[in-house]
């Protein structure tokens, strides 16, 4: 659990429920979604891809990109899963759904890693005062 505590150990556990949640999309199918739902998650691996990588390379801007992409990640998928149908954007999976509960699980883990990476982030940033570069965060 302490590993959680960690920006890397954060990440390597949303990485994880991430490939998990794609998988759980690839099982249903593409056109169980609109297209505005696959761009969209689409554009969320891109950002992860990016945040995890300068996680994992311990860049300096890591946890201040981490701060804001990952409780973002967290908003949209929480919208676009958990909420019931509010148009092209939402895949609803709790109200009005054909989905199994492997489906919720699979979303609600991404967004649970989610919240934990960008609270991790924000605690390295309150730690060092905001800054944008942090040349020491790791731990």
């Amino acid at each position: 659990m302490d590993r959680l505590t960690t920006l890397p150990g954060a990440a390597a556990l949303f990485l994880l429920s991430w490939l998990v949640h794609t998988a759980d999309h690839m099982r249903r199918g593409v056109a169980a979604t609109t297209d505005a739902v696959v761009w969209a998650g689409t554009s969320v691996a891109l950002l992860a891809a990016v945040a995890l990588t300068l996680i994992f390379v311990r860049h300096p801007t890591a946890p201040a990109f981490a701060a804001v992409v990952f409780p973002a990640i967290a908003i949209g998928v929480t919208a676009t899963h958990l909420a019931p149908d509010w148009g092209a954007l939402s895949d609803p999976l709790l109200v009005d759904s054909t989905t199994d509960g492997w489906s919720i699980l699979a979303a609600s883990g991404e967004i649970v890693a989610a919240v934990i990476v960008g609270a991790v982030a924000i605690r390295i940033l309150m730690r060092h005062a905001y800054a944008w570069r942090i040349t020491n965060w790791a731990g």
